[in-house]
C-alpha cells in the first residue's frame, strides 16, 4: 500500500528556520549536476512553502511540476528528480500517495547507489536473453526499440543495484505499471511477478472483465472492487475444486 499523508503541522517554521532546514538537505546532495541541484531545491521550496511546518502541506502533483517549470521552463520529467529525491539523496520523508506529495520529515536516510547509465550492448544482451520480448506482457521488443525501458526488478529505493542481473527489458506501458504498483510496497520483491516475472507469472485480468468488478463494486458499497474479485475468485476456485474432485 502507498505510504499515507498525515495531517500538516499546525506550527510553522519560522523563514529562518525553513531555509535552514532545505539549506542542510541541499548540503548534502550527492549529485555533481547543478541543473539537478535547482531542480532539487525547486521540489524542497514547494513541499515546505513559506509559512508551513512539518509535516508540510499535501501538494498536488501540478504544482510540483509548476515549481520546476518556474526555473526550468520546458522541463519534461520533473517527476524523476524526485524519484531520485527519495532514493539517491536519501530523502524518504517525500512520499507519494495516488497523485500528491508530502513532506513526512525532513532526516536523511542512507543515499543509495546513484544511477547509472545501462550500456547499448548491456541493453542488446537482455534483450536477446529475453527472447526479444517484453518479459511481463511478452510483446516482442528490439534494442533499438524507443518504446522500452531498462527495470531494475527490485527498486532502487529497495537497495536494488543497476547490476546486470537486477535488470530486465520492459515496453513502456508495462514498465509504468510496474511502478505505481513498485510505489509503497513492502512485499518481498523475490516472490513478485513484476520483478521476476518469467518465475512468478502475473495474473493478467481483461479490461472489460476490470470494469465490470468496478462496476458492481460501486453498486453494492459493501466492498471494494478488490474485496469484490478477491471473493469472487474465492468462490469460483472453490467451485471448482469441488467439481473436479466429484468427478474422481
Amino acid at each position: 500500500m502507498p505510504p499515507s499523508h498525515v495531517t500538516p503541522s499546525p506550527h510553522p517554521l519560522t523563514t529562518s528556520q525553513r531555509d535552514k532546514e532545505i539549506d542542510t538537505i541541499v548540503q548534502g546532495f550527492v549529485t555533481k549536476s547543478q541543473a539537478n541541484r535547482d531542480i532539487y531545491r525547486a521540489i524542497l521550496e514547494c513541499v515546505l512553502p513559506l509559512g508551513a511546518g512539518v509535516p508540510g502541506p499535501i501538494v498536488a502533483r501540478d504544482e510540483l511540476r509548476q515549481a520546476v517549470e518556474k526555473i526550468k521552463p520546458g522541463y519534461r520529467d520533473p517527476f524523476r528528480r524526485v524519484r531520485e529525491l527519495q532514493g539517491e539523496e536519501g530523502l524518504s520523508g517525500l512520499v507519494k500517495d495516488g497523485n500528491k506529495y508530502q513532506l513526512k520529515y525532513t532526516d536523511i536516510d542512507a543515499k543509495r547507489e546513484p544511477r547509472r547509465a545501462v550500456s547499448q550492448q548491456t541493453v542488446q544482451k537482455l534483450v536477446h536473453n529475453q527472447g526479444e520480448r517484453c518479459t511481463v506482457c511478452s510483446k516482442e521488443i528490439s534494442a533499438e526499440d524507443t518504446r522500452i525501458d531498462v527495470d531494475h526488478r527490485v527498486p532502487r529505493l529497495r537497495g536494488g543495484t543497476t547490476h546486470e542481473t537486477n535488470l530486465q527489458v520492459l515496453c513502456r506501458e508495462c514498465n509504468i505499471a510496474k511502478s505505481t504498483q513498485c510505489n509503497g510496497c513492502d512485499l518481498i520483491c523475490r516472490t513478485c511477478g513484476w520483478a521476476h516475472p518469467e518465475k512468478h507469472r502475473l495474473l493478467k485480468l481483461e479490461p472489460e472483465l476490470v470494469l465490470q468488478v468496478n462496476r458492481e463494486a460501486s453498486r453494492s458499497k459493501k466492498e471494494t472492487p478488490d474485496q469484490l474479485a478477491n471473493r469472487l475468485l474465492s468462490e469460483s476456485l472453490d467451485q471448482l475444486r469441488r467439481s473436479l474432485q466429484d468427478q474422481e
